[in-house]
Parts: structure tokens; C-alpha cells; sequence
């Protein structure tokens, strides 16, 4: 498993895309607002993953692969040095379908600042897979209970957590982190990149941990992390 997050050898530098097909819930389930204004997103079927070229990862419980932020078009970019890092380079602009990466201030709104929001996020175990669920704007058709009390505040087995995905839920695994000290947390914490600069060698990200908090914070671009992309509604 760690092989598998941190295989950065032998990998091309400029990566041949293919595409994924997006599981896309039925019936408009599955949209979240991003933004005072409204703006609506889908999430992506899966982490992002990257073996020569991009793709989604199979199931959402899946960790997918690290990354350094913003390194579209340099995804196997493993340099501790955070000048090695001048800009964000979106990885969604790699993939067909106009993917993207949310802002700090758009996760924030989904995670804090949308209606209820409270009561659409929930610490989970999927498949035995902790991490962190979050339901759409408009929740029907399974199995959920809000809040930060520890993994076992939602457990689903394949076939309650199906429920949930065709009711538009995203499970973002707690996959660890990556510094220059090594991998860490795997299955503790989670750690997502957002697009939005701090300083020219700090970037921030929002996290999990042990399922019992939730915010974002901001570290060194050449930290690892997971990404889950999105689309524009």
C-alpha cells in the first residue's frame, strides 16, 4: 500500500491522459453549493490517481495517490524544496471534463458555510476505511449521522454505503500526509489540497482528524497530499 502512494520513480514526466467516465448520481442528487453566490459542484468519483497517466480512483474509499500541491503537469514531482513549486498547476486541467481543485474559501463554505452544514458532515468507516463523509445539498435515501464523535459515528458495509452513494455522498479517505520526514497517518487523518496560495512557499489544505476535527490549515507546498477534484454544475 505504501509502495503505492509513493512510487514516483520511473514515471513520465509529461503524462498521457485518460479519462475516467464520472459516476454522476441520479435524478440531480449529489450537488454541493460552493459559494454565497450559489455556485454548485459535483465531486469526482474518486481520489485522484496517477500511474503514467491520471485517472480516478475505482472506489471512493480508495486513498488514491499524494501529491505535491499544484503539480498538473509534473505529478511525479517529489522535491523537498519548496521552490521547486512557484505556482499552482491545476490537476483537472489534465483530465477531460473540466475538473478542478476548490479554493480554500469554497471548501470552507462547503464544509462550515452552506446550509446546514453541520448536519451534512460526519466522521465514517467505509469497507474498513476511515475518513469523512459529506452529503449533498439535498440528502435522501440512506443512512447518516452528523457530526465529529470518532470513525464509528457512521460504519457501511458495501451495500449501506452504495445506498449512500446513489444519494450523492462523497467519502474523502484519511490517506496521511507526505513531508521530507517521511509518510505519515494513514488512516488518522486526512489531508486535501485546495488552489489558494498562502505565501510563495505555503499553500492551504483542509483536514481531518482521528474523526473527531475538521478545518483547514496551510503548510509547505512540497508536503503530500491527497486531491479530490470537482466539477462546475
Amino acid at each position: 500500500m505504501l509502495s503505492s502512494l509513493l512510487t514516483f520513480a520511473g514515471c513520465e514526466k509529461n503524462p498521457v491522459i485518460v479519462p475516467d467516465d464520472p459516476i454522476i448520481p441520479p435524478s440531480g442528487n449529489g450537488l454541493f453549493t460552493v459559494s454565497e453566490d450559489g455556485n454548485k459542484v459535483r465531486f469526482a468519483p474518486g481520489n485522484l490517481e496517477y500511474d503514467g497517466s491520471y485517472h480516478f480512483a475505482a472506489r471512493q474509499y480508495d486513498y488514491g495517490r499524494l501529491f505535491g500541491w499544484g503539480t498538473g503537469s509534473d505529478p511525479t514531482l517529489d522535491s523537498y524544496y519548496v521552490r521547486d513549486y512557484p505556482a499552482f498547476d491545476d490537476w483537472g486541467s489534465y483530465i477531460d471534463g473540466d475538473w478542478r481543485t476548490l479554493s480554500k474559501k469554497e471548501w470552507n463554505y462547503v464544509i462550515k458555510d452552506r446550509s446546514n452544514a453541520s448536519d451534512k458532515c460526519g466522521a465514517a468507516t467505509v469497507c474498513g476505511v476511515h475518513g469523512m463523509v459529506l452529503l449533498p445539498d439535498n440528502f435522501s435515501g440512506g443512512t447518516f449521522t452528523a457530526g465529529l464523535n470518532g470513525w464509528n459515528t457512521n460504519v457501511y458495509d458495501i451495500s449501506s454505503w452504495s445506498d449512500m452513494e446513489a444519494a450523492g455522498a462523497v467519502f474523502l479517505p484519511a490517506a496521511g500526509f507526505y513531508s521530507d520526514r517521511g509518510l505519515f497517518n494513514i488512516g488518522s487523518r486526512g489531508h486535501y489540497w485546495s488552489s489558494t496560495p498562502l505565501t510563495e512557499y505555503y499553500a492551504y489544505f483542509i483536514y481531518f482528524v482521528d474523526g473527531q476535527e475538521l478545518s483547514h490549515n496551510y503548510c509547505e507546498r512540497c508536503d503530500g497530499m491527497s486531491v479530490r477534484l470537482v466539477q462546475d454544475y
